[in-house]
């Protein structure tokens, strides 16, 4: 099953994927707790999620991108907590091993 990004939400660029590749060479194990901000269509969560970490939360302020990730975890039967919010307003009370952030920096009309 393939699924898209939705209108509205940032799809993953080049450099999404260069990042992904990169957390491959993060030391990620079962007691690492992973945090993406600004997620997205979410493919920075999954991917450290698909590694095996302990605890993965993605945050956006958009509705529209919180949606696309919880969806996609979920179809792929990873353990990715998704919430919406401002940066890291969410999870201001917890601590993180590993952050992670591609934050859009193309303009788009909109």
């Amino acid at each position: 099953m393939v699924f898209r990004t939705p209108p509205g939400v940032y799809a993953p660029q080049d450099d999404t994927w260069l990042l992904s590749e990169a957390l491959l060479r993060e030391d990620i194990t079962a007691d690492t707790a992973v945090l993406d901000v600004g997620t997205g269509s979410g493919v920075l969560a999954l991917a450290a999620a698909g590694r095996g970490a302990a605890q993965v939360t993605a945050v956006d302020v958009s509705p529209l991108a919180v949606g696309a990730t919880w969806l996609r975890a979920r179809l792929k039967g990873l353990p990715v907590r998704v919430l919406q919010g401002d940066l890291l307003t969410p999870v201001a009370d917890r601590g993180f091993d590993l952050i992670v952030a591609n934050p859009p920096y193309v303009p788009v009309a909109g």
